[in-house]
Order: C-alpha cells, then structure tokens, then sequence
C-alpha cells in the first residue's frame, strides 16, 4: 500500500522522466564527470561525489539507459578497487556526425 506522499514521490519521478529533466543526484554525477573520453568506475564516481555505490550506481544506470548521457568505455582496471571494471563515460558528442 502506498502513502500520499509515496504517490507523489512517484508521480514527479515518472513526470520528470517523462519530460526529460535530470534529477538533482543524477545533475551532481553528470557536472562530476569530464567530457569524453575520460572514464569513471562507480567506486571512482563515489569518490569524486562523496555519494553512495548504492545511490551512484541506479542514477548511472537511469543516465545511461533512460537518458542516454553515459555509455559503457572499454574494460579497465579501476583506480580505486583494482578490479577490472567497464567504467562510464559520457557519449562522444561528433558520434551523432557519422
């Protein structure tokens, strides 16, 4: 069962998707990173914004399939973790030229 305030929360989340417009965490990643080609891992990310792995990782998830801000770069090891990761990256701006 969901409260009022449940309804709401989730009727401005489905509007702002809808339209289109950045949430306030997903505004924070997306001013952290730096235009392409330079990469981040979540772990990365989470240093750069002092957030979550939980918080950063469903608004990159959401930037990168819904908003279509973030791509996948190719594997690497993160500087953070030392595993091998597919960090983000923001999308070549010239890819829409070819």
């Amino acid at each position: 069962m969901h409260t009022q305030v449940a309804s709401t929360s989730i009727a401005q989340y489905r509007r702002m998707d809808r339209d289109g417009v950045l949430t306030r965490v997903q505004k924070v990643i997306m001013e952290s990173i730096a235009p392409y080609p330079r990469d981040y891992s979540l772990k990365e990310l989470c240093m750069l914004t002092g957030l979550a792995i939980n918080t950063v990782s469903g608004r990159v998830n959401e930037l990168r399939t819904q908003k279509g801000e973030l791509e996948f770069g190719p594997a690497r090891r993160c500087s953070v973790t030392g595993k091998t990761v597919k960090p983000v990256r923001r999308i070549n701006a010239q890819r829409s030229l070819f």
